[in-house]
């Protein structure tokens, strides 16, 4: 019976299968990988978005829960405005004066239910195009921030064009010199040698000719984007006269006509101005309108036409060009190749609608898609993904590709889906990962061009993590969040799960590792990332007291579950209890028994705070408290000490590696695990279990 040691050197994640790979844990909770040595450290927590130093939570101590957080860039990332919204009231943060505030945007928005998807946030260009499917969609500009000096420049403006510009009014052209001007007509009038000027000119022996003329207009908003024409205005009519008419009628005179021209709504930075040719001539009443000239700003009303028809520009866009916006209720949407797509709301939820090329307010009439049949159910996700844009839907992904406007539209799945849209996340070096009714997918691939040129993919990576899958709840599934940093390399999701109505368990995908673990006690309702990789979440249950946490809050190494407002200052709350179960080890063989000796854990030093351990054999719930150790070196002096920098986390010299021993003494078993549950500064990278096998067999099965 010779001595055997089972050496783990490298530590990976949960697997819930049986029998566990080697390396592998039971239970990894509130841990995270360890910059340095690549094994699992506690040192992770949150704290206030802005540590201001005063007893409160500002300026978000008045805020509930909060739905829905974004943040707007610019200049490559630059720039960062936070958006969020919460009971209704849509805020950006404003802190270019220094100290942080909170604007309101917008109120009396659309409060979702929890089984409803809130409000989405799609960036284009310099806009951040905002929905929720059921207000009015925005465009958010957030530049200049400070608006003291700027009362005529929104930071937002609607979404599309709602409805045609009214038609312009032209005033009656009056050819009688003697008359008094009414107020409605007006008397310009250039010689037939100026060029300028309409009407058709009259020799003095020609007889008298009429001449008509017809406008329409169109608005030109922020993007670039033209709308739907006007109708046509009343028509413009008056007769040149050969020269022996009256004395104050002038011979083969030509006129301007003035235009009232409407102004439309904030977003409007231009009006175009189309005109017929005189519908009088020969060749019949032609009713073509063509460019006539733009007015490039939203304030002037009067304009005068002094244009003849040879000098009009090029036939004005055809009815369909631009059309009435066609997704007024949309709930979701994203930016590819250059097009604003955007869904058609929960009551046109099988069709996608996409924008002309840079211009998310200009939508032609032509330019949409129908997903596929009804059984995969409506949209409920759009990402783009390289040259691809996933749709969603509840039980199928299509994917869309081409370029405007001849878009493909293809099933990749009939499936899988998601209604968990703000899980749909890309993740650098894998693909897109989203949580479904039944566990985590991968995305990857996706045809010539996508990154390296693979095939499409659906891969469910979330099978070591399937009991926690099976415990989500799928009535608020439209509720779960998740966000990649690139800081940490880490993809936290966090949703519901055993009833509950909002998030409050997460599960986290560790990118170098390809490995899972678990978070609990997040309060986490909705994430982002900044332009740093820093993870922000909006709390999940706000101010629900008086000096309660509410607002927006920060995933860091600070081992803190957030702040706690104690009157006189904010102070840090306890660290995080972090649990490690081991697999459950089998040395090889099930049925034969094993005498355990030793666990010996390969960690770094951190001073003098506790490193308890339990141990168990065969399956057991309970468990054998071994005596606990600090995390000394056990052959060298101690180290100095210098007092306590974060909670449970000792200051000293520096960290080495090192080996804690742990005495076990059990009784034969087939299967021997351990667990470490702390709330103080560890980090563990391996470790080793020292054991006898006996020839001991486990006994003969149970007769029935």
């Amino acid at each position: 019976m010779n001595n055997k040691i089972f050496r783990i050197q490298s530590l990976g994640g949960i697997v819930e299968l049986q029998p566990q790979p080697d390396g592998s844990a039971s239970r990894i909770e509130n841990w995270t990988k360890d910059e340095t040595t690549g094994g699992w450290s506690t040192r992770l927590g949150y704290e206030r978005y802005n540590p201001v130093a005063s007893n409160s939570f500002a300026p978000f101590q008045a805020l509930k829960r909060i739905d829905s957080v974004f943040i707007h860039s610019r200049r490559n990332r630059a720039m960062e405005v936070v958006l969020l919204s919460s009971e209704g009231n849509l805020y950006y943060i404003n802190d270019v004066t220094g100290t942080m505030t909170l604007s309101t945007l917008q109120s009396g928005r659309n409060v979702p239910a929890n089984s409803e998807l809130p409000t989405q946030y799609i960036p284009f260009g310099k806009f951040t195009i905002i929905v929720n499917g059921q207000d009015a969609p925005l465009k958010f500009d957030g530049w200049p921030l400070d608006r003291s000096s700027f009362a005529n420049s929104p930071l937002f403006t609607s979404l599309g064009f709602n409805n045609r510009p009214p038609a312009p009014t032209p005033w009656d052209v009056e050819v009688n010199q003697a008359a008094t001007p009414n107020g409605e007509s007006v008397s310009i009038f250039f010689t037939r040698n100026s060029g300028k000027g309409l009407g058709f000119p009259v020799d003095d022996a020609a007889t008298d000719k009429d001449n008509k003329f017809y406008y329409k207009i169109s608005f030109v908003s922020d993007t670039g984007s033209e709308s739907p024409l006007s109708l046509a205005s009343d028509v413009v009519q008056f007769t040149t006269t050969n020269g022996g008419g009256p004395a104050y009628v002038l011979a083969n005179q030509r006129y301007a006509i003035a235009l009232e021209i409407p102004t439309g709504g904030d977003n409007i930075i231009a009006r175009n101005i189309y005109r017929t040719k005189n519908t009088s001539s020969d060749a019949g009443n032609d009713r073509t309108f063509y460019y006539l000239d733009t007015i490039r700003n939203n304030v002037d009303t009067l304009y005068y036409d002094s244009t003849g028809s040879g000098a009009l520009g090029s036939t004005a866009p055809s009815e369909e060009t631009s059309v009435e916006f066609p997704a007024r209720r949309a709930n979701l949407g994203a930016d590819f190749q250059g097009c604003l797509f955007l869904n058609g709301g929960d009551t046109d939820s099988h069709n996608l609608y996409f924008s002309n090329p840079l211009k998310p307010d200009q939508f032609s009439g032509l330019d949409f898609i129908t997903v596929g049949n009804s059984a995969g159910g409506g949209i409920t996700g759009l990402h783009s993904y390289y040259n691809t844009l996933l749709v969603f839907r509840e039980t199928a992904i299509d994917v869309v590709t081409g370029s405007y406007p001849n878009f493909q539209l293809t099933q990749v799945s009939n499936s899988v889906g998601t209604t968990a849209t703000n899980t749909i996340t890309t993740v650098p070096e894998l693909g897109v990962l989203f949580l479904s009714k039944d566990g985590v997918y991968l995305f990857s691939g996706g045809g010539a061009g996508v990154y390296g040129g693979a095939v499409a993919q659906l891969t469910k990576i979330s099978t070591p993590i399937h009991r926690q899958m099976k415990q989500l709840n799928e009535a608020v599934l439209a509720r779960a969040t998740a966000a990649y940093s690139t800081k940490t390399r880490e993809w936290q999701c966090f949703f519901a799960k055993e009833g509950a109505e909002k998030p409050n368990f997460g599960v986290v995908y560790h990118v170098d590792k390809q490995s899972w673990s678990y978070r609990s006690n997040f309060p986490v309702g909705c994430m982002t990332t900044d332009r740093g990789g820093n993870l922000i979440f909006g709390h999940n249950l706000g101010a629900t007291a008086a000096n309660a946490p509410a607002g927006l809050f920060v995933m860091s190494k600070r081992r803190v579950q957030g702040q706690t407002d104690s009157g006189d200052t904010v102070v840090d709350n306890s660290p995080f209890t972090s649990i490690y179960f081991s697999k459950w080890h089998e040395f090889g063989d099930q049925t034969r028994k094993k005498k355990i000796h030793y666990v010996v854990l390969h960690c770094l030093t951190t001073g003098d705070v506790s490193m308890p351990l339990k141990h168990y054999i065969d399956f057991a719930y309970t468990g054998t408290s071994a005596t606990t150790m600090k995390q000394q070196r056990p052959d060298h002096t101690d180290q100095n000490v210098y007092g306590k920098a974060v909670l449970g986390t000792d200051t000293w010299e520096d960290q080495f590696l090192t080996q804690i021993r742990y005495a076990v003494a059990v009784n034969a078993c087939s299967t021997f695990a351990f667990e470490i549950e702390t709330t103080n500064d560890t980090t563990i990278i391996g470790y080793d279990i020292h054991y006898t096998e006996i020839q001991t067999k486990i006994v003969a099965g149970k007769p029935v």
